[in-house]
């Protein structure tokens, strides 16, 4: 009976993993090495309010009701990315920033792009 509660978050969790292709994106981004919250390059491109309305968002855990779907396991990660968004198009976001104590101090987003060869980071900002 323990081993079965003990195994229930990793079966909850197993089933709002995302699809296997899915996956691969989600890995392929979080294994570009742009942080956000820290860096600060290119010129962001005006997707920002299409991917926060119409895009797939993800992050470390689930939240059920509130949009948020797991991201699943990855070998890498940037230590600084919260969530991730995921469209409209070839375009994904990943937000976040550096914490200290749990304090936020600062926050961005990066813009990637898959150019149909794989993710490519196009810029990222700091957010004022």
């Amino acid at each position: 009976m323990r081993l079965a509660l003990a195994a229930l978050p990793l079966v909850v969790l197993t089933a709002c993993a995302p699809e296997p292709g899915r996956q691969a994106d989600i890995c392929a981004i979080q294994a570009l090495p742009a942080r956000p919250g820290v860096d600060a390059f290119g010129i962001a491109p005006d997707i920002e309010q299409a991917a926060q309305t119409r895009g797939d968002v993800y992050g470390p855990g689930v939240l059920p009701g509130g949009g948020i779907r797991w991201w699943g396991r990855c070998p890498r990660q940037a230590d600084t990315t919260d969530m991730i968004l995921i469209g409209p198009g070839p375009w994904a976001l990943t937000k976040g920033g550096q914490r200290a104590n749990g304090r936020p101090l600062g926050y961005g987003t990066c813009y990637h792009r898959d150019d149909g060869a794989g993710w490519q980071t196009v810029a990222c900002r700091i957010n004022p």
